[in-house]
């Protein structure tokens, strides 16, 4: 059984029953038989983005692929044929120390953009032959009917059948850093892909509630896949600076051959000088011009920005001559969730009717000050800011966590800024004992 065709109304037109009959799914209840997932799997594949990274020798010979460096290389032969020892090596060094610098930094930019296509969930609830099942995402086919709860990732594009209050991050997708209220009613065709609330897409995140949902679609054919593919589908051109280098590379190739004819004409003219000594003659000259110096002194200063840019503003620089071509941009069209912004929301102000208390600290991570009026305070002492921060802390499914040394939520930002205040102020966790959970609804407009 395929994905719905492109040709066809997308899967968010389809009513549930016609979905079902089309993707011959026995029952919501029941799910597909063990027997015809297999078959599916095998027929269309597995449940994952491909991603074909380039080998890491390739990135390195890759390095070399510069017309200066060509011109070293040549010097070096030509140096190594005069017996310059000490010529050869400073030239063979500087080559070999810039095409570390340039791997280093590439490599690692391979190994981060190859983490992002993997952000499907490692795992998935589905239902098989009337069994809920954990089972590996990639082993999802479509028309699988599938169950979410708060803090999943969804593993492949849903048509939702079923919910409970359900909210999804799709931050990752579309950039909106609020979480969108899901739906099980059919949408006209023409719905823009942002709009579509009766489906879950792959990658993106369960912030609240429960839900039940058909796979319409797999690996590549996800809206996510598509973005994978499209991004690595981006041809790779030359930028201003390598073509600049080139140039000079070219040029200095042109004046050196000229200089090289022109002293060997001028050679053979006066006549005084034999051909050995003329040869070493122009080997040296050629030796003598060569600007050894320029990819290092390139890569080293190209490589301080990519750092820069790395460890300040967390951005992946596939190339070294990229963080040259960004100064060259005149506009930039770009989102802003998740990349002019985090992504993250923190309370600064809590404003009772007994006070106004000033927060420190930004992010999720739980450290910084409660203050009022300029003085540092204990939270603990003023009962109106502990039954608001307390209250906050309860009313709420989201989780807070470490993750690779930073503090990140499954949920919605604004109670994950709660569960942040709250451990600002108190160390442990109220002593009262979860009995239920009331899920936010927007008739009620509070969760409880």
């Amino acid at each position: 059984m395929e994905e719905v065709p492109d040709s066809q109304p997308p899967a968010s037109a389809h009513s549930i029953k016609d979905l079902q009959q089309s993707l011959q799914v026995p029952s919501l209840d029941h799910g597909l038989s063990k027997e015809e997932a297999a078959k599916r799997l095998k027929a269309n594949g597995p449940n994952s983005i491909e991603s074909h990274p380039t080998p890491k020798w390739l990135i390195f010979l890759r390095q070399f692929n510069n017309l200066i460096i060509y011109i070293l290389i040549i010097a070096a032969i030509l140096t190594t044929v005069i017996g310059d020892v000490t010529d050869t090596s400073v030239i063979v060094l500087v080559i070999i120390i810039n095409a570390i610098i340039g791997y280093y930094q590439e490599s690692n930019a391979s190994d981060s953009l190859e983490k992002i296509k993997k952000m499907l969930a490692p795992e998935a609830t589905v239902y098989r032959d009337g069994e809920r099942l954990d089972i590996p995402s990639a082993n999802l086919v479509v028309g699988d009917v599938v169950f979410l709860e708060a803090g999943d990732n969804v593993p492949a594009d849903l048509r939702l059948v079923d919910i409970d209050n359900l909210t999804i991050q799709e931050a990752v997708l579309t950039g909106e850093a609020n979480s969108v209220i899901k739906t099980t009613a059919t949408l006209p065709a023409d719905t823009p892909l942002a709009d579509q609330s009766n489906i879950a897409f792959a990658s993106t995140a369960v912030a609240g509630g429960s839900g039940i949902g058909i796979v319409v679609a797999t690996g590549h054919h996800t809206e996510f896949g598509k973005i994978s593919q499209a991004v690595s589908d981006v041809r790779k051109g030359r930028s201003p600076m390598m073509r600049e280098i080139d140039g000079i590379g070219k040029g200095i190739s042109y004046a050196i051959i000229a200089a090289a004819i022109l002293l060997f004409i001028f050679g053979l003219v006066i006549g005084k000088y034999s051909l050995p000594v003329l040869a070493l003659a122009i080997v040296t000259m050629v030796v003598g011009s060569m600007p050894e110096g320029l990819p290092a002194t390139t890569s080293v200063i190209l490589a301080m920005g990519v750092s820069n840019m790395a460890k300040k503003q967390h951005v992946i620089v596939k190339t070294l001559p990229a963080a040259e071509t960004l100064g060259s941009v005149d506009v930039i069209c770009t989102d802003k969730t998740g990349t002019l912004t985090k992504n993250e929301m923190t309370i600064t102000t809590i404003v009772t009717p007994q006070a106004t208390y000033d927060v420190s600290g930004t992010g999720y991570a739980p450290t910084g000050d409660f203050s009022m009026a300029g003085k540092v305070i204990d939270p603990a002492v003023h009962a109106d800011l502990t039954a608001l921060l307390t209250a906050g802390f309860e009313a709420n499914d989201t989780e807070l966590h470490q993750e690779d040394g930073r503090y990140v939520i499954n949920g919605e930002p604004t109670d994950g800024s709660f569960l942040t205040a709250y451990y600002k102020a108190f160390k442990q966790e109220p002593a009262n004992t979860e009995r239920d959970l009331m899920p936010f609804d927007s008739n009620n407009r509070y969760m409880a």
